[in-house]
């Protein structure tokens, strides 16, 4: 095991030792905890089943899929190519448009009630952002049967984290991540060349300083994301980042206030509100703090504060995360060579736990990053 390595297991199990002196965990708790910590899980990403929490939701529709046309038919005036994508109320499909020459969209589609008012949420709040770095909405329908239908424009089904695989960053076929820190195959400690030298290294910086201006103007019309991840930004057949999955966004100025989020890239004061069910105020920092989760999982190879183990409940498992991401200042002490230190910078500032302590705005953000790519560029 090398030296990164070593530093990592450390820090996990610190963070657990730390939170097995609650008081307020009971005796279960404690037993999956030291599971945790003898088992070698520690390294395992969040069970799919938590990727997206919907703590409101009945536990028998988390295990219902929408009720949806079959595959390779024709739905309205669509005929389905076939499925792109599944969420856990929704399904995502390619088709084309009869109406309107055949053009490819995209259509998110589902039955259950609980997807469907988000469905015409995410329609809503969607349909007023207009920036070229966010996936437009065409339209958004709910038929007879009950099934809600949003249309987009497909432009392709590249994201980030496809890009991130592509550059080998061990992530498993089950869309499992290592938590070993790897670069391009390689631990940290052997990799042998500068990493601002690398050829993708402008081009991740350009496609997160888009992401950024998306962000900047999504804030200004009052609508925080809220489920940041790389997994929801696609990279367009230009090379363009398009924000993608609004579903959970919240939008001050419609009044949607939702719940829910991928508990890795949660900000601290998002899993006190949406897992631990306690009043916590969420603003632009809570989107940036998500961002910075993405910036170091780009650049270290890896996600900072990934959790499992066996038959965790969501509660302690969020408890786990904000232990970790009090210790997070921990996580620096592994050494990517030659990492510019402005972008280094950056992310501590984005990772720190007190809100306070953040950029206050995506602005700030982008002038950072395109510091750095005038810098290495």
């Amino acid at each position: 095991m090398g030296t990164a390595q070593k530093d990592l297991l450390k820090f996990n199990q610190e963070s657990v030792r730390s939170l097995r002196q609650s008081t307020d965990l009971d005796q279960g708790d404690h037993r999956r905890l030291e599971e945790l910590l003898t088992s070698g899980d520690l390294d395992q990403k969040v069970d799919e089943l938590l990727e997206n929490l919907f703590p409101d939701a009945p536990a028998a529709a988390k295990q219902q899929i929408a009720s949806v046309p079959e595959l390779a038919g024709y739905f309205d005036r669509f005929e389905l190519l076939e499925e792109i994508g599944q969420g856990t109320f929704s399904r995502v499909f390619k088709a084309m448009d009869k109406a309107l020459g055949n053009r490819l969209v995209v259509l998110k589609t589902g039955k259950l009630a609980c997807w469907g008012e988000q469905g015409i949420q995410e329609a809503a709040t969607s349909g007023r952002l207009n920036h070229k770095h966010i996936m437009p909405v065409h339209s958004c329908m709910t038929d007879e049967l009950g099934i809600t239908t949003i249309c987009m424009p497909y432009l392709g089904r590249f994201t980030l984290a496809d890009k991130l695989k592509a550059l080998d960053y061990r992530f498993h076929a089950s869309n499992r991540v290592s938590r070993r820190p790897m670069i391009h195959g390689r631990s940290v400690s052997q990799f042998p060349v500068h990493w601002k030298t690398q050829p993708e290294f402008p081009v991740l910086l350009s496609v997160l300083g888009q992401v950024c201006q998306a962000l900047e103007y999504a804030h200004d019309q009052c609508v925080l994301h809220l489920d940041l991840k790389p997994s929801n930004i696609l990279i367009g057949f230009c090379g363009n980042a398009l924000l993608l999955d609004f579903n959970l966004a919240r939008d001050t100025l419609l009044g949607k206030q939702t719940s829910g989020g991928t508990l890795s890239y949660m900000s601290p004061e998002q899993l006190h509100s949406c897992i631990l069910h306690e009043e916590r105020e969420l603003d632009e920092r809570s989107d940036i703090y998500s961002f910075g989760v993405m910036l170091y999982e780009v650049f270290y190879g890896y996600r900072p504060f990934d959790a499992a183990g066996p038959a965790m409940r969501p509660k302690l498992l969020a408890q786990l995360v904000l232990e970790r991401q009090r210790r997070a200042p921990k996580l620096f002490e592994t050494k990517i060579p030659e990492m510019p230190k402005r972008l280094l910078k950056l992310i501590r500032r984005c990772l720190r736990f007190n809100r306070a302590e953040r950029y206050s705005s995506m602005s700030q953000i982008q002038r950072e990053i395109n510091a750095i790519r005038r810098r290495y560029t």
